[in-house]
């Protein structure tokens, strides 16, 4: 949707696309989360688009005989709101937290 004010940007995590999949519905909260396997669309609880979500499979890292699964995550956020698009990424960011130091 060029010209629409969609900004994107992407990132690698550590998840498989079974994992990635679990969690994304519950750190959007009551916002909806529509699609997979490999694709979803994000709106809040207006119906307002906020961001559409892409993942693919990268090949796995390993330390040692330990295997750890890749993700490319690309974001095509759908909104100009600076508040909206914080609120997504705080969202994102906070349900895909793990723990550790």
């Amino acid at each position: 949707m060029t010209g629409s004010g969609e900004s994107g940007y992407a990132r690698e995590m550590g998840y498989s696309v079974d994992e990635f999949a679990l969690v994304l519905p519950s750190a959007m909260r009551d916002w909806s989360v529509q699609g997979g396997p490999d694709s979803w669309r994000v709106t809040n609880s207006e119906g307002t688009p906020v961001a559409t979500i892409s993942i693919s499979a990268l090949p796995e890292r390993a330390l040692g005989s330990l295997r750890l699964p890749v993700l490319s995550v690309r974001f095509a956020l759908q909104t100009r709101s600076a508040e909206l698009s914080a609120e997504f990424q705080r969202r994102f960011d906070r349900g895909f937290h793990r723990g550790g130091g």
